[in-house]
């Protein structure tokens, strides 16, 4: 698989581990580096986390398995994020009570991920979530003094619009090497609101989370609109010679003029790789459009004016 360049000083495999259920996959430490060690065999080499996931219990059984194997930490890019302020003892697991970009707050998360995790630095660090509060100049100041104190070594977004990436570029000059949005055939906001565009302007791939739309397209009772994409999307998986729809979800996201790296969310080592499987495929313009039309009516407009 060909790597991709995040700036001038990262790459990254194609495919994203995404490790937002790790804890759900029924494995220890032992059995995780089994399965590290056989996707670093197939180029999966780049594992996705936030300090939230797990309520901070992802990177301990990751930090775990690096102590039990410490020759897997130079074989894997470990990308965290942080940002999301919650409280465990009150409210459920995953539900945010607000956002903190302060300098103080973006510093100490990061680090309080680094100690979780068992390393002194981590390949990239993502402000997970843009705030309504958020002062540009301290998010930078907090930029600039983990990079210097070497603790992240490149940076990046996840859910920024262009107007918030350029109010923070604004204030410094670290690269902003990716942006991690939510993409799919049921969420192209990515296509209306400049975002593709703005990665385009930038040279900067995007990562997609829920790629293949949380299974959403695999429910056994499919609202009729679903029902209707899925139908199209067996259409083109015969066409493309394809084994599952995942694989032509996957490679609806690539046939974008901007580079994207899918981060997958699934345990299961066979979905894993239908996204790699997808990077063989080549989707037609005709067949691209054809999913659009039936996942988004009315994104594609025919209107004649008179002059």
């Amino acid at each position: 698989m060909d790597r991709v360049n995040f700036g001038d000083k990262l790459s990254v495999a194609p495919v994203a581990v995404g490790m937002m259920n790790l804890l759900e996959w029924g494995l220890d430490a032992k059995r995780l580096s089994e399965r590290v060690k056989e996707y670093l065999e197939l180029g999966l080499t780049t594992y996705d986390f936030a300090d939230i996931y797990g309520n901070g219990g992802c990177e301990v059984l990751f930090g775990e398995m690096l102590r039990l194997e410490p020759s897997l930490r130079d074989k894997v890019e470990i990308i965290t994020k942080g940002g999301i302020v919650y409280d465990k003892l009150r409210r459920p697991y995953f539900v945010s009570e607000s956002y903190n970009l302060s300098k103080d707050y973006l510093i100490s998360a990061c680090e309080a991920s680094l100690k979780r995790l068992g390393v002194e630095s981590v390949e990239l660090y993502l402000i997970h979530r843009p705030c309504p509060l958020m002062e540009p100049g301290e998010m930078a100041d907090a930029m600039e003094t983990l990079q210097k104190e070497g603790k992240v070594n490149n940076f990046g977004l996840s859910n920024f619009l262009p107007e918030q990436i350029a109010a923070l570029k604004a204030y410094t000059d670290i690269p902003i090497v990716t942006n991690q949005i939510k993409m799919s055939v049921k969420c192209m906001d990515f296509l209306a609101d400049g975002t593709q565009e703005d990665a385009l302007r930038r040279k900067m791939p995007l990562m997609a989370y829920s790629p293949a739309c949380g299974g959403e397209l695999y429910r056994k009772n499919l609202s009729r609109e679903d029902f209707e994409i899925v139908k199209v999307l067996r259409e083109i998986q015969e066409e493309l010679g394809a084994e599952t729809i995942d694989e032509v979800l996957y490679a609806w996201l690539y046939r974008l003029p901007v580079k994207v790296i899918p981060v997958t969310g699934t345990g299961k080592k066979e979905r894993v790789l239908r996204a790699v499987k997808a990077l063989e495929y080549k989707m037609s313009r005709e067949q691209w459009y054809d999913i659009l039309r039936i996942a988004r009516p009315g994104h594609v407009s025919a209107k004649y004016h008179d002059i």
